[in-house]
């Protein structure tokens, strides 16, 4: 369930990921346990993520170590290894398996589970002994293939404080095997363009799950052993193979009902936890889920009718954003949405239900919030400019999803403790939202139908159950949440003994990565788990900062930056307030779906600048070939200068030596933007560029 705010993330790192490919050979070379900028120069990702198999890959040598204690019958075995996932950083990790039984209660059968994991190591003088473990949402979410656009923005403040351990749940990601449904995934972008009334839609669903399942299946994969309770003592495994004597837990959504499970079944070790946007396994998701969506759209509405300026702008919302509806799901829209990390554009029937699945995905973040109103405004003149940009991130955000792992965790766990009659009631109480449940498959009366097709094994009772613990834990909660709303994190803070409950405005799904207050409360937390965190900074919050139309740009102002890059040091000027993401890469971030980014960056050597920008458009998608707009003179080299577009934005790139390095400098603007940003960041970019 955990969403972040990729979308800009996506253009600047593909052009830093292709900035760096000259090196790339060099940097994979070193250490096996170690990755440096960039771990690998491939990433394996078949049409259908065929399961891959428990064996070591060739080329690439391993150490395997036994360690820890285990449950009995088996010992959890520890393999450094190269990291199996793409990402270009200066931050020092390093990498490995943790070996498992697929079925502990039938260690011997000879079938394993392999945990991918990487640690980052903190550059804080102090260095705790304790990392942050991260536990992905979903369930299903795969945390190490997202880390090429979630590292900088997300995670650099907490690895800035202490080690911090991210893996990929057993069934997801690089993990293996993988329960990965291929699938759904190309099921999905194959009906974009079609207007299927929905229970065309269900239908064809549970046919694609079919054959994945009979994939899985046929692969030997043993899907009744992929829920929390396997799960949990993944985690506590991992910590016995790594040598941890204590780490904190940090659980979004989906992970913080992992974490709940480590807290019952495995609390040795455990130092703190961190609960963020609570799923509790007492909890009723699906038929709550009505209830749920309702309850947010209403925080939604209030919101905007008690701001001044979006009430002025955007009167009467509620009204406006069911007869816009209504109207689209009479007569689509025809748009487009771009898969950034294929490069593929692909045509999409925009009705009134996907419209209403915009606002769902949005409410979870920050950032999109305050989009919403004008994303509903826009469609009602059948403007699609920003629903593109919006669902778009969604496509990306599928990529790094595991449907057969959620699929199992679900249909154990969750599924059989809900009545299948009262998930209908609730589904159909309100008919504005009873189309858009109905294709919702795993929170509609259709996720019956799935678990049918999945068939697991339903869990023992004590899985929907609360959790009684007193481990110190901090409980966070946004008050936009569609999914895990606050009163879940307060029923959950009621049996914890030592819980700190706090709720956030303005705010959606994962609190703790949503801004400068709620993360420093929870590193604050971490830090000193025994005293209460200093919760004055929410007084300070307010609601979202609504997108208001008219509203003027704030003026450029440019500061000098200096940073290595891949082993190259620059100097520069960079707009200030410009957020950094990455090596060399910063992006504007007025809103969610602005793309505004420069990426300045450089690589030892002298390269040619038609043969580089070539490589270079391939590499992160261009549409078409660069053009050679002519030369400039600026700094100590002369640039050669191309222009473009990406997805439809306006790029500009430029090329240039100095005798020992090649430097790229790429604008990625809007047409609305385009001149003013060349005059004022791109080509002052060019003068002030430096490398020693």
């Amino acid at each position: 369930m955990n969403r972040q705010a990729l979308l800009a993330a996506f253009l600047f790192l593909i052009l830093a990921g292709a900035a760096v490919v000259g090196v790339l050979v060099w940097r994979q070379s070193g250490n096996a346990s170690t990755a440096s900028a960039a771990a690998t120069t491939t990433t394996t990702s078949d049409a259908l993520d065929a399961p891959r198999p428990p064996t070591s890959r060739a080329g690439q040598e391993r150490t395997t170590t036994t360690t820890g204690t285990g449950s009995p019958g088996y010992v959890p075995v520890l393999e450094d290894a190269r990291c199996d996932f793409d990402l270009f950083t200066e931050m020092e990790f390093r990498c490995g398996y943790v070996v498992v039984p697929e079925n502990r209660d039938d260690p011997g059968n000879g079938r394993e589970v392999r945990l991918h994991f990487a640690i980052f190591e903190t550059d804080n003088p102090d260095d705790p002994p304790d990392p942050i473990v991260y536990l992905d949402g979903g369930p299903g979410g795969e945390t190490l293939d997202a880390l090429q656009f979630s590292l900088v923005p997300v995670w650099s403040d907490f690895i800035a404080e202490r080690d911090m351990v991210f893996f990929d749940q057993r069934g997801t990601g690089r993990s293996e095997p993988s329960l990965k449904c291929g699938e759904t995934r190309e099921l999905f972008l194959d009906v974009l363009d079609d207007d299927l009334d929905p229970q065309e839609y269900v239908a064809a669903e549970l046919d694609a799950l079919t054959r994945c399942r009979e994939r899985l299946v046929n692969a030997g994969i043993d899907l009744d052993q992929y829920n929390s309770a396997a799960n949990a003592a993944d985690v506590a495994d991992l910590r016995l193979a790594l040598g941890y004597d204590e780490w904190n837990l940090l659980g979004i959504s989906y992970g913080t009902r992992l974490a709940e499970t480590v807290m019952r079944d495995h609390p040795e070790g455990v130092r703190s936890v961190v609960l963020d946007s609570t799923y509790t396994p007492d909890v009723d998701l699906i038929s709550s889920a009505p209830d749920n969506f309702q309850r947010a759209l209403d925080v939604f509405f209030e919101a905007c009718a008690s701001d001044t300026e979006c009430a002025a702008s955007y009167p009467d919302l509620e009204t406006r954003l069911f007869d816009v509806i209504a109207t689209l799901d009479a007569d689509p829209v025809a748009a487009e949405i771009t898969d950034f990390l294929e490069g593929e554009t692909y045509g999409a029937i925009m009705d009134g239900q996907f419209l209403l699945n915009t606002i769902f995905s949005g409410l979870y973040s920050e950032g999109v919030i305050p989009l919403l109103p004008q994303v509903i405004a826009e469609m009602e003149e059948r403007d699609t400019s920003t629903i593109e940009l919006l669902a778009s991130n969604d496509l990306a955000q599928g990529a790094f999803f595991s449907y057969g792992m959620h699929a199992s965790v679900q249909c154990n766990e969750e599924v059989p403790f809900v009545d299948e009659q009262t998930v209908s009631r609730e589904s159909q109480q309100d008919e504005r939202l009873i189309d858009f449940f109905i294709t919702a498959s795993n929170i509609g009366p259709s996720v019956f139908d799935i678990c049918d097709v999945w068939d697991v094994a339903a869990a023992a009772p004590v899985e929907n159950e609360p959790v009684v613990s007193d481990i110190p834990t901090l409980v966070l909660a946004g008050v936009h949440d569609p999914i895990t709303p606050p009163q879940w994190g307060e029923r959950a803070a009621a049996t914890l003994d030592n819980a700190t409950y706090l709720e956030f405005p303005g705010v959606g799904h994962g609190v703790s990565v949503s801004g400068e207050c709620p993360r420093n409360i929870t590193l604050d937390f971490i830090e000193a788990p025994d005293t209460p965190p200093d919760p004055s900074c929410i007084a300070e919050m307010g609601g979202p900062d609504w997108v208001i139309p008219g509203e003027a740009a704030p003026p450029v102002v440019l500061s000098d930056f200096e940073e290595p890059v891949f082993g190259v040091t620059i100097t520069g000027v960079v707009p200030e307030g410009w957020e950094a993401v990455g090596p060399g890469s910063w992006t504007r971030g007025e809103t969610f779906v602005d793309q505004t980014a420069i990426v300045q960056q450089a690589v030892p050597g002298t390269l040619e600048p038609e043969l580089f920008a070539g490589l270079v458009g391939s590499q992160i998608g261009f549409d078409g070939d660069p053009r050679v707009d002519g030369t400039l003179e600026a700094g100590d080299r002369i640039w050669t200068l191309f222009s473009g577009e990406l997805g439809g934005f306006p790029v500009h790139m430029a090329i240039g030596n100095d005798g020992s390095t090649t430097g790229i400098v790429v604008l990625v603007a809007d047409e609305e933007d385009r001149s003013q940003l060349y005059d004022e960041v791109f080509v002052p970019a060019l003068e002030a560029f430096r490398t020693g």
